[in-house]
């Protein structure tokens, strides 16, 4: 595929990807707040403790589906249907195995449940509420979603995303309906499995039209050779899986343990919302990810490491900018929204905030190392940051509460992730010396810790009194303006900001001009 070709399709993924995720958004805000006013906080709670065990549960996965994608690649590029068709054949056998592994491990994890949520809730149904949880799980590994893999790899990720959408929609609406209707959990939850069923098998019928000879029986299995080294990346992969499930994942379950369920149902709201501009800006770069699949396949080294750090820049500056935007907006948006009641420690929202950053900026190396093949190298650092997020975890929870747990995940992940990922992208990706990028990072998150501290003290001088929805206004166009211009004033010289500056200003608003003049005329 020429790069003419690779851009088409990022550009389709990626607008695709941003149309389902801001449409997700509004959808999981209407819902969370019916969800609100018929239910109370501590079913939100139950809800996030229990989607995060299950979360927990995926570690069955072992990082099987990022190693399948990546297999695809070149037999894609080859169009080598014979590879695929084996491909296919091992990942169909493989889901299914792991669907079963979590069924079973969900099951056996019954009796331990009320060690779980510190002060229980007086809510009726737990167990069964937890088996609903786990079936959505399962099915969604049961019900043909491997055949997802194959779009992913091929750039048709937009697809997948399209289908996402109307699917979203139809669960957002008879959610509402049942919660408006019926006040009922249950109902709630049985709407949501009903709809993953359904997209998973929309899903799978649209692959077979689009790739008939999937249809047809494989004839030979993958070789020997070749199922080793997926289950060799598997392996390496297990262990990252691994570290992001007990980093992302843990959480919610051991500030049930040792604060409160009602905790986790107040932070759930302020992760929603965080969850929801990280998936946003995700799209920036998994709608490239099987384009730099591609890209690794037929370009040179050195060009890659230029792309690298087009991407990288321009991922540190979104990621930079939501994180202050949600460090200094979402508390007071919390109580405009839902009301005092509802709103957690400034603390606990500065952690989430770095938290959010930390993971979105790992998420550029994280891609570039996939795509690069890295699966074995440095494998045993996710152990330690495993152990060191759940020692902090419990450590700190004791002094800090919520505040302490939300701390000790960044503080894992400066430990180990973020020194040492980038270290395996410039010497075995690359072959580039790190520590350039090393300053260039000091540097930039210096800066960034200086914008927060800024916009904290400007925060607390428009709010004194209180908030109101013209203090709210004021503060989010203080916002959205002060630090993009800090950002700009600062990198304004650097190669990266010069590219994107050029490709926004002579490509995007010059057809916009073009077009505006175009109607003009015909009118």
């Amino acid at each position: 595929m020429n790069n003419a070709g690779r851009l088409k399709n990022s550009f389709i993924n990626f607008m695709s990807g941003i149309g389902n995720r801001l449409l997700t958004m509004l959808l999981s805000f209407t819902v969370r707040t019916v969800f609100v006013k018929c239910l109370n906080t501590e079913y939100l709670g139950v809800n996030g403790l229990y989607s995060n065990i299950l979360n927990m549960l995926s570690l069955a996965d072992l990082g099987f589906g990022t190693a399948m994608v990546f297999s695809m690649y070149r037999p894609l590029a080859e169009n080598d249907k014979e590879k695929l068709n084996q491909l296919m054949a091992l990942y169909k056998k493989v889901y299914a195995i792991i669907g079963t592994v979590i069924l079973i491990l969900g099951l056996g994890l019954v009796p331990f449940l009320d060690y779980l949520i510190k002060n229980p809730p007086n809510i009726n149904g737990l167990t069964f509420y937890y088996i609903l949880f786990l079936f959505n799980s399962v099915v969604s590994y049961w019900f043909f979603a491997y055949k997802t893999a194959l779009l992913q790899a091929d750039q048709k990720v937009y697809i997948t995303t399209n289908y996402s959408s109307v699917f979203s929609v139809i669960k957002s609406i008879l959610q509402i309906v049942v919660l408006v209707i019926f006040h009922n959990f249950t109902f709630y939850l049985i709407t949501q499995i009903l709809c993953t069923i359904c997209q998973n098998i929309a899903v799978a019928i649209k692959v077979n039209k689009m790739y008939p000879f999937f249809k047809e029986k494989c004839k030979s299995d993958l070789p020997k050779h070749e199922k080793g080294k997926i289950f060799g990346d598997v392996k390496a992969l297990m262990l990252t899986q691994i570290a992001h499930i007990t980093l992302n994942s843990t959480d919610n379950i051991i500030i049930s343990a040792f604060v409160g369920i009602k905790e986790v149902g107040l932070l759930s709201n302020f992760v929603m919302i965080s969850d929801a501009i990280t998936a946003l800006l995700c799209q920036i770069t998994s709608s490239v990810s099987a384009s730099l699949g591609n890209f690794f396949v037929k370009e040179s080294v050195d060009s890659g490491y230029a792309l690298f750090k087009k991407i990288e820049f321009l991922n540190f500056w979104l990621y930079s900018f939501s994180m202050v935007a949600l460090i200094t907006l979402l508390n007071p948006f919390i109580d405009i929204w839902l009301g005092e009641g509802y709103l957690i420690e400034q603390s606990a929202v500065v952690c989430l905030g770095i938290n959010f950053f930390v993971a979105g900026f790992m998420n550029t190396i994280g891609t570039f190392r996939t795509t690069l093949g890295l699966f074995t190298q440095g494998k045993y650092r996710p152990i330690i940051v495993s152990v060191i997020n759940i020692g902090l975890s419990i450590l700190l929870s004791y002094k800090w509460g919520m505040t302490g747990v939300l701390a000790a995940t960044f503080i894992s992940r400066l430990c180990v992730n973020l020194w040492y990922d980038p270290l395996l992208i410039h010497r075995d990706g690359f072959n580039k010396p790190v520590k350039p990028y090393y300053f260039k990072l000091l540097f930039r998150f210096s800066l960034l810790a200086c914008v927060v501290v800024v916009m904290q003290l400007i925060s607390s001088a428009v709010f004194v009194g209180g908030v109101t929805i013209i203090k709210f206004i004021i503060m989010v166009i203080i916002t959205a303006i002060l630090p993009n211009v800090v950002f700009a004033l600062v990198f304004n010289k650097i190669e990266e900001f010069k590219y994107f500056k050029t490709l926004f200003f002579k490509n995007i608003l010059k057809k916009v001009i073009l077009a505006i003049k175009s109607c003009k005329i015909k009118n």
